[in-house]
């Protein structure tokens, strides 16, 4: 009997799967194209791969790893360097959803031994042309990216589907309660579930999760912004630029959306009352936002440069003529930023809704300050704040006077900086767990 109501959810699915995407695709595809973004390697989309793709996966792959977008490549990327130093010879295919996750893919991972490849849309056939030519031995989801057929096809081939990372947003616990007669038998199909934390274990297996797959295995993000570090960018070259010369007091916001700018302006102005010589930089999510932020900066009456302009200048910035607001209207440096500046607001939390990643901050001893709205980090806001390693405002006014009491002692921010530097490196090594129990897993297929 279960057999038979398994049978038939699977044919459900796909049949609504099927019209939903035969409705909406052309209206997708259609305001793609009128933005200039069709889909990059559109067959890969439906498991269709040119002769050198399929020629470069015949060998076949020890891991499948599918991460949907940067965040997740990112998490592959730490996964796949502590895989290798276990086992060198490991190959590994990295397929993601975004064109931007499929650049970042390209550039930090593929080598002799990992390919890229574009994510199939959950169609059988498609999914059944990737298994073929991909050959997995097992399948690695990221976080929180769950396609049925993906799990079905990996079940009737007997390959195991770990879940790594994995984090479930209040909308989707919420969506797999209710529909827990349908959702329990798919989330069933996964063999192991590494939760972020052990309030995690809780929530996921309330989802509908098997209680008996599911582990705490802590964060992959604090692994990631621990190679991010390492790895960052220079920015010298264009900082020097500014004529910010000395020891300079600074306010950072990073990662901002809409209407926080306004708000971290009119907070500068007065603060720079009692500190004259504070500056401001400006990190917007969206990059293409630079030059209405200047405008805006302009309107307010504060000299602003961006990160364009200090690129292209030939010398640095003169007396005259140093700003008072740096706008990074640039991607990827960001981690860059913190250890140059003296506190740091993360944006996306006071006027947006999800947060955005503030643990790059941490690593460097930047005191960190955030908005109300982290549902997207709750595991690591959590985390920070029962060390009383950030500090999380609830409005504008709030936040005025947390930074007005943080740039007032050089010893408060010198304290809350450690505390976020040691909670920081008291939560590494994820990855490493992460990659031990999938290299014994594999061992283990082979015997």
């Amino acid at each position: 009997m279960r057999a038979i109501l398994k049978f038939a959810l699977q044919v459900l699915y796909n049949v609504g799967f099927m019209t939903f995407f035969f409705i909406t695709g052309p209206f997708f595809l259609w305001r793609r194209w009128r933005r200039g973004k069709l889909l990059p390697q559109f067959g890969q989309r439906f498991g269709l791969y040119s002769k050198e793709v399929r020629a470069r996966l015949a060998p076949g792959a020890d891991l499948w790893i599918h991460a949907v977008s940067v965040g997740e490549v990112k998490i592959a990327r730490v996964l796949i360097r502590c895989l290798r130093e276990m086992r060198p010879d490991l190959r590994v295919v990295v397929s993601t959803t975004t064109g931007t996750g499929f650049t970042v893919a390209k550039q930090h991972l593929e080598d002799a031994q990992t390919s890229i490849i574009y994510n199939p849309i959950d169609f059988l056939w498609s999914v059944v042309s990737a298994y073929n030519t991909i050959q997995p031995k097992m399948l690695i989801l990221v976080e929180s990216e769950i396609w049925p057929n993906y799990l079905w096809c990996a079940r009737r081939r007997h390959i195991p589907v770990y879940l790594v990372n994995t984090r479930l947003s209040d909308k989707s616990e919420e969506r797999y309660r209710r529909l827990r007669k349908l959702v329990r038998p798919v989330l069933q199909d996964i063999d192991l579930v590494f939760a972020q934390d052990q309030t995690d274990v809780a929530r996921l297996t309330q989802a509908g999760f098997a209680p008996e797959t599911v582990f705490n295995l802590g964060s992959l993000k604090y692994d990631v912004a621990a190679l991010d570090t390492a790895t960052e960018k220079d920015i010298s070259a264009w900082w020097d630029r500014t004529g910010w010369v000395g020891e300079q007091t600074i306010l950072l916001g990073g990662s901002t959306h809409p209407g926080e700018e306004e708000v971290l302006v009119r907070i500068y102005r007065e603060l720079r009352e009692e500190w004259p010589k504070l500056k401001l930089v400006l990190a917007p999510r969206h990059a293409e936002r630079g030059a209405a932020i200047r405008d805006m900066c302009d309107r307010m009456g504060l000299r602003a440069v961006t990160r364009t302009q200090l690129a292209a200048a030939t010398a640095p910035l003169g007396n005259g003529h140093l700003p008072d607001v740096l706008i990074v209207n640039s991607t990827g440096e960001l981690s860059s930023l913190y250890k140059r500046v003296t506190l740091a607001f993360v944006g996306k939390s006071l006027r947006g809704h999800g947060g955005q990643n503030f643990i790059e901050a941490a690593p460097v001893g930047t005191p960190i300050v955030l908005g109300p709205n982290m549902q997207n980090f709750k595991v690591i806001t959590r985390e920070f704040i029962s060390q009383q390693a950030v500090v999380q405002v609830t409005d504008e006014f709030e936040l005025a006077n947390c930074l007005h009491a943080l740039f007032a002692s050089d010893e408060i921010r010198r304290e809350l900086g450690g505390r976020a530097k040691a909670t920081f490196q008291a939560n590494l090594g994820a990855a490493q767990r992460t990659a031990q129990v999938i290299v014994r897993s594999l061992a283990n297929l082979k015997t």
